[in-house]
């Protein structure tokens, strides 16, 4: 399945079920520029424009793969998405670092040093640009956490993720350390 991320917020999830599974972020291709800009050279744009499996269109619009996430838990997919795309950005959830990893790399990556916090960047800004840049794909899978995670690490080291750290043998060392670096409140 394949729903934009705007859809998936307003149909309140709805049809999206509690299994295990595989998700994938897609963005918008003009915004791809935007948000990995701040890792400069440390990004490979050659090899992430020549893998032909990251990029889509959908709508009309291109679209780049740039996330792979798995959903283990009790809630599944539709608990890792309300997670992601619904989580609120209370002072507490970002002081005690419960904020979603994903949602505290994209207002790294997007917001501007000089005059934004993860606390004054605003959920209200994140979740818009999520609605106006992203699609979600998923597949639901009847595998436990290890199994999971082994499919994950496979979909990652066969393409080039930048925004996935963990279990990453396509990207430089220095890459993860700067966008360690975007995530740090």
């Amino acid at each position: 399945m394949i729903k934009s991320v705007k859809d998936i917020r307003e149909s309140g999830f709805i049809g999206i079920e509690k299994k295990h599974g595989i998700y994938k972020w897609w963005f918008r291709e003009e915004s791809v520029t935007t948000l990995l800009s701040s890792l400069g050279s440390y990004v490979d744009f050659s090899k992430l424009k020549s893998i032909k499996d990251q990029h889509m269109i959908i709508n009309n619009q291109h679209y780049t793969l740039l996330y792979v996430g798995i959903a283990a838990g009790g809630n599944g997919i539709c608990g890792r998405f309300k997670w992601h795309i619904a989580q609120k950005h209370s002072s507490s959830t970002i002081s005690k670092g419960y904020l979603s990893t994903l949602r505290r790399t994209l207002m790294g990556l997007l917001m501007d040093r000089s005059t934004d916090t993860f606390y004054t960047f605003g959920e209200k800004r994140l979740n818009d640009f999520m609605d106006d840049n992203c699609y979600l794909e998923w597949e639901y899978k009847d595998m436990d956490k290890h199994s999971l995670e082994c499919e994950e690490s496979k979909i990652i080291n066969a393409g080039y993720y930048p925004l996935n750290i963990q279990g990453n043998n396509q990207t430089s060392d220095q890459l993860k350390v700067e966008l360690k670096k975007s995530r740090k409140i």
